[in-house]
């Protein structure tokens, strides 16, 4: 099942590229898509949001999504933020690149930074159903979370790069 990335409708696919009946072709279901999010901390806990859309509605991710054309993956985290948090992000590292899969066989790829908020966030209802702040032994695993408190963020910041781009292995 195809999904619009703009309003989660059902988006049949037709001529190869799945078609919103509200927002037309989805040509971004069609590639390996640049996005950008962003690991929000603050005392020691990192913020999350559940998705209110498809695919993946109601799962629990770092807050971002796709880049627009011609924009930076800084500029787009930024933006992201802005827009479904309705707060700014200062960015204070890069914690890696990463592949993640959709369900219809495409993979995104998934610029990930690391950043610091002031007060709390205000959802746009559209995207977003709700957010909490997660302490370390609550979250679920996965690549990007594992390389956090791996320490690969150390050596992001203090400018030595790690051997490998974390989520491409040995």
């Amino acid at each position: 099942m195809e999904y619009c990335y703009d309003c989660g409708a059902v988006a049949p696919v037709a001529d190869g590229f799945p078609v919103c009946p509200v927002h037309g072709p989805r040509w971004k279901l069609r590639r390996n898509a640049p996005c950008a999010d962003v690991a929000i901390e603050r005392d020691g806990r990192l913020l999350m949001v559940r998705r209110a859309l498809d695919p993946y509605a109601g799962c629990w991710e770092w807050p971002g999504g796709y880049m627009e054309l011609g924009e930076t993956p800084a500029q787009a985290a930024i933006r992201e933020i802005r827009e479904e948090l309705a707060v700014e992000v200062r960015l204070t590292a890069v914690l890696g690149v990463y592949v993640d899969p959709w369900p219809n066989g495409d993979h995104v790829h998934v610029h990930t930074f690391v950043g610091e908020i002031d007060g709390e966030p205000i959802l746009d209802a559209h995207e977003l159903l709700e957010y909490r702040w997660f302490d370390r032994d609550d979250l679920p695993k996965g690549d990007a979370l594992e390389d956090y408190y791996a320490g690969r963020l150390e050596a992001w910041r203090s400018g030595v790069r790690a051997p490998l781009l974390p989520g491409l292995g040995a």
